[in-house]
């Protein structure tokens, strides 16, 4: 659980008493106390993965791209707002799909590594919990509007998911806003499973003013078993990517 950006880990009684607690208080001010929620998602990386077109090449974002970005007819797109805001933050590993068309997909991967940097993002830093060694995040996966509906966010996942695996990493993460249906569907066909949610709460009452609390709730049925780091990680061939 996190208020503002001070969290704890909560047990299973506690964190029931603060759900009910701000729940009820949502049903019955809903004007003081709003309420959102996110499903969370996990993949496996030490199983088999998608192959990759050959098509895709991940080129890491940089400082250039950025000042395109700030330019750029969808520059005013939340899941860009929010890109842009990472990168202004110190959130350096990124990527992007480039071709003579111009970008056509990009997406953040953040890891352990990045915790102080996920700290800086203010009232939006208790959605980001830290990560578990050889866990990597990814967020804002955002395919510009020339190429949408043409399968290119799903091909730059995949790669995105062999990259990840070739730094290390055993398992993704991410989050996606409950209402965008589209959205859930696209990550269980992309090798995604659900296993938790995040509710975000603003609170405006006497005592809490613009309080923001984030209760992160677990499926124990999802829980993966605990990284064997004797194990190798076989990274396969390169074979022929929300927001």
């Amino acid at each position: 659980m996190y208020v503002g950006r001070s969290g704890v880990e909560a047990g299973v009684v506690l964190r029931a008493c603060v759900s009910t607690t701000l729940g009820l208080a949502h049903a019955a001010l809903p004007q003081r106390v709003a309420a959102q929620r996110w499903i969370r998602y996990r993949i496996d990386l030490t199983a088999a993965l998608p192959p990759v077109s050959p098509d895709v090449r991940l080129t890491r974002v940089t400082d250039d791209f950025i000042d395109m970005l700030h330019h750029h007819p969808e520059h005013a797109e939340n899941q860009v707002r929010s890109a842009l805001r990472f990168w202004e933050r110190g959130l350096r590993r990124a990527y992007v799909w480039l071709s003579d068309e111009g970008p056509l997909c990009m997406q953040w991967l953040l890891t352990e590594a990045d915790g102080r940097h996920l700290h800086r993002l203010g009232e939006w830093a208790g959605m980001y919990p830290p990560l578990p060694p050889r866990t990597g995040q990814v967020e804002n996966l955002f395919a510009f509007a020339s190429v949408r509906k043409r399968g290119v966010a799903t091909q730059f996942e995949y790669a995105l998911y062999h990259e990840a695996r070739r730094l290390g990493l055993a398992q993704l993460v991410t989050h996606i806003y409950e209402p965008n249906t589209a959205a859930h569907a696209w990550a269980d066909r992309t090798g995604w499973r659900r296993c938790g949610t995040i509710t975000r709460y603003q609170v405006d009452l006497p005592g809490l003013r613009a309080r923001t609390a984030y209760v992160h709730q677990r499926d124990e049925a999802s829980r993966p078993a605990a990284p064997d780091h004797t194990r190798p990680v076989f990274h396969g061939p390169r074979a022929p990517a929300r927001g």
